[in-house]
């Protein structure tokens, strides 16, 4: 009998319970009771996404923001949603909506600080991750999340990704969309 099939089952048994450990990191809390029932009526294929701060040492600030976009991009009352990194403080999206996300290692912004603009932007590197993220009508809050996912890496990383997933998720109460959505359903022509 050879040990190596063991070997390797072992390998693979600790391999798995690393990257299963690393997705339970994340935890996200959800401050604000919202049904965000209004992207049922206000028909975008995209929202802006102001990224302020950028707790990694080894990323550049578009690299981050363009990280955080493609991890937040999904479904919203069962249509795709695509978040379009934009400077902070550059303004609301021709429907009036936009999404803020505070990025640290350490601490959170309320979602109306979020809105009301007039963040830090440069926030300490290193340290423990910590976002909170915001849907505002133009200064207004909708809705917010905050969220943390352990030591900060020098870059964007798969636990960065699911966190922002799980922020996104939080903010417009998607949980639900993953499983509904019909290739079918498009967001209506403007």
């Amino acid at each position: 009998m050879s040990r190596r099939p063991s070997l390797s089952v072992a390998v693979i048994t600790g391999a798995l319970a690393l990257t299963v450990a690393g997705c339970q990191s994340v935890r996200t809390v959800s401050h604000v009771h919202s049904l965000n029932d209004v992207f049922q009526y206000v028909y975008t294929s995209s929202l802006p996404l102001e990224v302020v701060g950028n707790p990694y040492p080894g990323a550049n600030d578009a690299g981050v923001a363009a990280a955080a976009a493609r991890a937040m991009s999904g479904l919203v009352s069962r249509r795709p949603l695509e978040f379009v990194p934009v400077p902070p403080g550059s303004g609301a999206h021709a429907n009036g909506y936009r999404t803020v996300l505070f990025l640290s290692g350490g601490g959170i912004v309320p979602g109306e600080r979020l809105c009301a603009g007039g963040l830090p932007t440069d926030t300490p590197k290193g340290g423990s991750l910590h976002a909170s993220a915001a849907l505002c009508e133009g200064s207004t809050m909708v809705a917010w999340a905050e969220g943390w996912g352990g030591p900060v890496p020098a870059t964007p990383d798969a636990t960065f990704a699911a966190l922002m997933d799980r922020l996104i998720d939080a903010v417009f109460k998607r949980e639900a969309d993953r499983d509904a959505f019909e290739s079918e359903d498009v967001w209506p022509d403007q």
